[in-house]
């Protein structure tokens, strides 16, 4: 197989990982829409919420068990396919119940797709160019996560706000662009030999250095904690605290705060090590900050200045992260512990819907803010006091992990 297939393999993947990301952060500013239609509280927009965590979970747990038995062709298919199923769901099942469905879909085509297809990538390009160094495909994945969500709310608020069957549209936009990513995958190289073996545990710690495994973990929670304040809830905070009701605003904002992720992972990607942590640690309080000022002050500018300075922040987090734990994973071994990394962080990404949701109902949803950014804070803390470690033991890959 030459390197030029393998080079255009990469591409395709990376495409698709991007498009089925989007696909999933689709509904960001269609939930007010369907509060009015369905008549349902934000409660409820919580339970939708955590059934794609659910779904996100169980798909996690399922290719960490199969993704190295059955190649990750195989897998980055079938969750093209789940995720165009969930797609169609939305558009012909209308019901508070076909939404739950559609959600559940989506979640599990995310879980199935985000460590196979992160491995996927690292294989097809050092089969493409063997002699370049592995981070380029840990950035592009990552970048292909962060990109992916966060053009899903952009696609959809501005279709919302400009474009006839505002919750049937998005879906079939994003829906033709899956099919075409499906078939197109059909075609890629696969990179792991399928072999039949033990069923393997779905996750996995590295074997080596638990405690910087642990911490990258962690971090990954955090980081999607943040993302979950954005992509779920900024626009919530905009319509009901802020009174800006827009939906491509909200889309906007979603898009910001989230794209800021994947465009520090690509501009940040050549700082050192501790100078790399030490700009999250001063980035992600510093956005947080002006997040809760903004809703305190009913003022959007700092509400969105602090979205992608946080945003920033949490994408540096997680690229880190993941390639710390990249690195520190045996091949036999990387689906299983890319699977406990993504389960952690899918975790984090809903702690600020379910969390916020019920301490809004005690404390308001400023107080609520501000006390989700101090547990943020002190999680983020936690996370720096192991990663800036005065000489810590050297990794595989000089300078590629914080």
């Amino acid at each position: 197989m030459s390197r030029t297939t393998h080079r255009v393999g990469f591409a395709l993947v990376a495409t698709a990982y991007g498009a089925t990301m989007a696909a999933g952060s689709v509904p960001t500013p269609l939930y007010v829409l369907y509060q009015h239609r369905n008549h349902f509280g934000t409660t409820m927009v919580s339970v939708v919420f955590a059934v794609y965590v659910v779904g996100v979970v169980v798909g996690l747990l399922l290719a960490g068990a199969r993704a190295d038995r059955v190649g990750r062709r195989t897998v980055l298919g079938v969750a093209l396919v789940v995720q165009l199923l969930a797609c169609l769901v939305f558009v012909l099942w209308p019901a508070l119940s076909g939404i739950l469905l559609a959600r559940v879909l989506s979640g599990l085509s995310i879980g199935l797709l985000s460590g196979p297809a992160t491995a996927y990538l690292i294989e097809l390009h050092r089969a493409a160019r063997p002699e370049a160094a592995r981070e380029h495909a840990e950035i592009v994945a990552t970048a292909a996560n962060l990109g992916g969500i966060a053009a899903g709310p952009l696609l959809s608020g501005l279709l919302a706000e400009w474009a006839p069957a505002p919750l049937r549209l998005p879906f079939v936009s994003i829906g033709a662009v899956l099919a075409l990513a499906a078939l197109l995958v059909a075609v890629v190289p696969e990179t792991a030999r399928p072999v039949v073996r033990p069923w393997s545990r779905p996750l996995a710690l590295a074997p080596e250095r638990r405690l910087l495994f642990l911490a990258s973990c962690l971090g990954g929670l955090v980081a999607f904690a943040m993302f979950g304040l954005f992509s779920a809830l900024s626009p919530s905070f905009l319509a009901g605290t802020l009174g800006h009701t827009s939906h491509a605003l909200a889309g906007l904002v979603a898009f910001l705060g989230l794209g800021a992720g994947a465009v520090a992972q690509l501009g940040l990607r050549r700082l050192p090590p501790r100078r790399a942590m030490t700009t999250v640690v001063v980035l992600m309080p510093l956005g947080l900050g002006l997040v809760v000022g903004g809703v305190w002050a009913t003022a959007l500018v700092p509400f969105v200045l602090g979205g992608v300075l946080t945003g920033a922040g949490a994408g540096l987090l997680f690229r880190a992260c993941l390639t710390t734990v990249v690195q520190l994973s045996p091949v036999e071994r990387r689906a299983g512990t890319l699977a406990t990394l993504f389960v952690t962080s899918y975790a984090g990404l809903a702690i600020p819907v379910i969390g916020l949701g019920i301490a809004s109902q005690l404390a308001g949803p400023r107080g609520a803010l501000a006390g989700f950014a101090a547990l943020a804070l002190v999680g983020l803390a936690a996370v720096a006091t192991v990663r800036l470690r005065p000489d810590p033991p050297p990794l595989s890959s000089a300078g590629a992990a914080l």
